[in-house]
């Protein structure tokens, strides 16, 4: 409200100063004396008694000043400029949106860029309906229990899969659960620092899936040789694959040094395609 407002005022503003800027600079002349006397000069200005045909006070009015034309377009522009803004901007209020019945901020504060301030989700811990999910469970086992003797085998299993449980639900409870179902969620927004994202494992797989092609091509550049495609020389994988952990170094240091790609030339044609 307090936005629209001030914007509000802006707009008479603009409208006091368009009315202001219509009635200042008056184009005509200010008498009729002083148009005589332009006439009268005029016309001994010019040479073997040409006289100019003399300019009336309507027409004279008619020519409007730069000045005053160029203050009224501004004016004009700046008051439909802030009418357009007016009529498209919203109350800071509409900024709200429901999901599954839950208000979220959608304010752009560097606060809110955290799936931590997310009102949909809470640390597991804290959530209700999570721990009423493991007491359900345990509820469950030791009712399957009690149907054997204590001291049996399948009771001291049972106890095992008892402490489980409760360890469980230990180790989740710096997890960010969902309110409405107490389920744990995995974080993909890209932060390091929240428990369960899914920037480890992805980091993780990237840093193994290089390495393991890093660790083939140095295999066939070494080699070079169809026959060692077929039959592997152990040995010399094996060195290759000791030597690849380091294969962001290695790769970059090609990259900067030019060794990365390698002619044409240099490049077997497997296949019936590469048979001249």
């Amino acid at each position: 409200m307090a936005r629209l407002g001030n914007a509000l005022v802006c707009v008479a503003a603009a409208t006091v100063l368009a009315a202001a800027v219509a009635f200042v600079a008056p184009t005509g002349p200010r008498s009729g004396a002083s148009q005589t006397r332009g006439v009268e000069v005029s016309g001994k200005a010019l040479p073997n008694g040409l006289s100019e045909s003399p300019v009336t006070g309507t027409e004279a009015a008619a020519e409007p000043s730069p000045v005053a034309s160029f203050l009224k377009w501004t004016a004009a522009g700046l008051l439909a400029g802030l009418v357009m803004a007016v009529s498209s901007s919203a109350p800071a209020s509409a900024e709200l949106t429901k999901i599954n019945d839950v208000d979220i901020d959608l304010e752009d504060t560097p606060a809110h860029w955290t799936i931590k301030a997310s009102p949909v989700l809470e640390p597991c811990k804290d959530n209700k309906k999570y721990h009423k999910k493991i007491k359900d469970e345990l509820y469950k086992v030791k009712k399957n229990q009690s149907k054997f003797a204590e001291g049996s085998a399948a009771y001291a299993r049972f106890n095992k899969k008892i402490k489980l449980i409760n360890m469980r639900e230990e180790a989740y409870g710096d997890r960010l659960c969902g309110k409405k179902d107490g389920l744990p969620r995995t974080i993909a927004t890209g932060e390091w620092n929240v428990r369960g994202s899914a920037m480890w494992p992805a980091a993780i797989f990237i840093y193994i899936a290089g390495w393991i092609g890093w660790a083939g091509r140095s295999y066939l550049i070494r080699t070079n040789d169809e026959a060692k495609e077929l039959n592997i020389d152990v040995p010399l994988a094996l060195t290759c694959m000791a030597s690849g952990f380091s294969w962001p170094v290695a790769a970059w240091q090609e990259v900067v040094n030019g060794e990365m790609a390698v002619p044409s030339d240099q490049i077997h044609p497997g296949g019936p395609w590469g048979q001249s």
